[in-house]
């Protein structure tokens, strides 16, 4: 699913509580999403990128090899 394909957009989708939130808030045009919700969080909250936040990662347990 793109921006564009919500109503507010222009849309064929309806998605009225969507297009509410769009009328009494922020829609974005340009907005990059990482696969973890943290650091997406955090890039809203802060308006950083997530490394730039602190949160480029979902944890720092590197006890595993395989997260050396």
């Amino acid at each position: 699913m793109g921006y564009s394909d919500i109503g507010c957009y222009g849309g064929e989708a309806k998605t009225p509580t969507l297009d509410s939130l769009a009328s009494n808030g922020l829609r974005f045009t340009q907005f990059y999403n990482t696969a973890r919700c943290c650091p997406t969080r955090a890039s809203l909250l802060t308006g950083l990128y997530p490394h730039q936040a602190g949160i480029g990662w979902m944890m720092n347990d590197n006890g595993h090899d395989g997260y050396r």
